[in-house]
């Protein structure tokens, strides 16, 4: 493992530009650590995709759409922090400290109180419209290329899954699930017509096929897989009307 260089403050456009560049280049690596390395932080992804394409399905209002972004970055963030506290503890107490194992248990239990505040939060939010639009046929069958969608995104993440466990064509499987998650979000965000959400779900979705691939050479496979799915949406959508089953 290399050092960082240490940071030189440079006034100048080009060295604040570099430093800024580097800024975030620090803060990915951190969270492709965290992914990469934590199964909670994977399911957490898996949650906070399916449960804004049902924001969209059930059309919250915007205002609701971004109170469910904060609860998921909420959580989001205490995780890596979570992670931030298992590492520093181990580097500082390599053996077995009480004291080292209460500091892991309680920065655990802070992700633990926020994911129960969360999955209540968007309880409030998503159980009125699900059982006011979901036992009704006529809406259903309205919707059913919307709720194919999203059962296409979860599929498609447990289907990779499940090669990945069995270990059968793992990098093929991983492209085809990103291009059917990709197709399946941009579905999604047509209908809802909200442009933030797909470049959120989309991030959301690259992140979490990467993760589950648990490589950083394949995270070059999920950009290309959910970039060609949004470009087979969006082509079909445009240039084949008559045969579009979008």
């Amino acid at each position: 493992m290399t050092e960082r260089e240490p940071h030189v403050f440079d006034n100048k456009p080009a060295g604040l530009m570099s430093q800024v560049v580097l800024s975030f280049k620090y803060a990915f690596t951190g969270l492709f650590h965290v992914l990469l390395t934590q199964r909670n932080m994977r399911f957490h992804f898996s949650i906070a995709i399916w449960v804004m394409s049902f924001a969209i399905i059930f059309d919250l209002d915007d205002f609701r759409k971004a109170f469910l972004f904060i609860i998921i970055t909420f959580v989001f963030s205490l995780e890596v922090l979570n992670t931030c506290v298992e590492a520093l503890v181990n580097l500082l107490s390599p053996e077995y400290n009480r004291h080292a194992e209460i500091a892991k248990d309680t920065a655990a239990a802070a992700v633990l109180c926020v994911s129960i505040g969360s999955v209540i939060s968007a309880g409030y939010l998503l159980i009125p419209p699900f059982f006011k639009y979901v036992p009704d046929p006529a809406w259903l069958a309205e919707h059913t290329k919307e709720i194919i969608a999203v059962a296409v995104v979860v599929g498609s993440v447990l289907i990779y899954w499940l090669v990945r466990v069995i270990h059968l064509f793992p990098r093929l499987f991983q492209g085809l699930g990103c291009m059917a998650s990709s197709m399946a979000i941009s579905l999604l965000s047509v209908y809802g017509r909200d442009w933030l959400t797909f470049c959120a779900l989309q991030f959301f979705s690259i992140l979490l096929f990467n993760s589950m691939a648990r490589s950083r050479v394949s995270l070059n496979i999920s950009i290309l897989g959910h970039a060609a799915g949004a470009i087979v949406y969006f082509a079909i959508r445009m240039y084949v009307p008559a045969i579009n089953p979008f």
